[in-house]
């Protein structure tokens, strides 16, 4: 698999048409904005997850008591800085 597969190859906690792209070119899943990018390999294929996917997760582990809770204000710095949706 070739870096430009891979990195098209995004995971994300939703559907991914719920997520816009955010270049002019409109490549699927190409993000322009200089975000941070893991990438990572199962069993089967290489894959990319961006830094707000990964803090989602994170998220969704603190609710369901999966790790302890993180401060209230770091998470609204996070939520303020990388415009991540909140449930709330």
């Amino acid at each position: 698999m070739n870096h430009d597969d891979i990195i098209a190859n995004r995971a994300y906690p939703t559907s991914p048409a719920e997520h816009a792209d955010t270049c002019s070119d409109g490549g699927p899943h190409h993000r322009c904005d200089g975000v941070l990018l893991f990438a990572m390999q199962d069993n089967h294929h290489t894959f990319t997850m961006d830094l707000v996917t990964i803090l989602q997760c994170v998220k969704m582990a603190e609710e369901e008591g999966g790790i302890p809770e993180l401060p209230e204000d770091w998470w609204q710095e996070v939520v303020n800085r990388y415009n991540i949706p909140t449930s709330e």
